[in-house]
């Protein structure tokens, strides 16, 4: 099933390394490179089925963006991947972020077999 995913990254070879293994397994991308440009993004589209977003970007970080799209769209599933977790992992993340979808929490690097199955986990989970 293809998937309609917003990539909040600010390092760009990230960021296309990402897109590249989401794009290999038939999913549109949107890559934004701050939390700022991804909300702006996801306001343009109607149909979002994931949000990945680091958590340290410029502009708005992954908490703000994820606060600001589950106040807009509340079951939004998110997957986070990021090289620095907040201490408390995904629990944290939700307790900040409020209540949405399902929030899942990567550590940076992520090859291409873990980014698939963290997709697949997160549009098919009804809880982080």
């Amino acid at each position: 099933m293809a998937l309609q995913i917003i990539l909040a990254e600010d390092e760009a070879l990230v960021a296309m390394a990402l897109a590249d293994c989401l794009e290999a397994e038939g999913h549109h991308v949107i890559v934004a490179g701050d939390g700022r440009k991804a909300l702006e993004a996801a306001r343009r589209l109607d149909t979002l089925d994931l949000l990945i977003t680091d958590l340290r970007m410029p502009d708005l970080g992954g908490e703000g963006l994820i606060q600001a799209l589950w106040m807009e769209r509340p079951g939004l599933p998110v997957l986070v991947v990021t090289g620095s977790p907040p201490p408390g992992g995904a629990a944290a993340l939700r307790q900040q972020a409020g209540n949405g979808g399902p929030l899942l929490l990567r550590n940076k690097p992520l090859d291409y077999s873990a980014l698939a199955q963290a997709v697949q986990h997160a549009i098919t989970s009804t809880a982080a």
